[in-house]
Parts: structure tokens; sequence; C-alpha cells
């Protein structure tokens, strides 16, 4: 029950918020140019067989870096949980 709970409050911070911050990030939107003005380059110079794989290839990266992402944030959380608890045990000592 806990791992489905966490499983969709990081799918929504993900999907939702964290695609935002992301696509607000002045840097990303410089590189996310970058990416569209190479692929244009090399979209007219392909057959479209060697479209197709490159598509498919975009495709299977994406895949990749979506789960970097989920994995990356949701280690994040559990790694914030952690120093959280640890401070409260340190604060529960304290006043005993």
């Amino acid at each position: 029950m806990e791992k489905e709970v966490f499983e969709i409050v990081t799918e929504y911070l993900t999907n939702e918020r964290l695609s935002r911050i992301v696509g607000e990030d002045e840097e990303y939107r410089a590189a996310l140019t970058h990416e569209k003005e190479a692929y244009f380059k090399l979209d007219v110079t392909l057959s479209d067989e060697q479209k197709e794989l490159i598509n498919m290839l975009g495709v299977a990266q994406g895949e990749v870096a979506a789960n970097v992402e989920r994995i990356t944030y949701q280690q994040g959380m559990k790694d914030m949980y952690a120093l959280i608890m640890s401070l409260r045990d340190i604060a529960d000592r304290r006043w005993r």
C-alpha cells in the first residue's frame, strides 16, 4: 500500500510539477532548440527508412530518459524522507 501511494505521488510530481519546472528552465529550452535544429538538419538528409530508424531510436531514448527521471526523483524523495526522519530522531533524543 505504501509503495502504491509513493508511486502515485511520484507519478503526479514527475508528470505535472517537474515537467512544468523543467519547461521553465532557460538552459533546458536552449538545449531543446539546439536539439530541434540538429534534428531538422538530419531529417532533410535521410531516406524514409533512415528517418523511421532515427524515430525509433528517439522513442527508445525517451523511454530510457523517462525511467531515469522517475528513478532519480523517487530516490531524491527517499533520501529527503530519510534525512527528515534522521533529524527527527536527533531532535527526539535531545528533548528526552
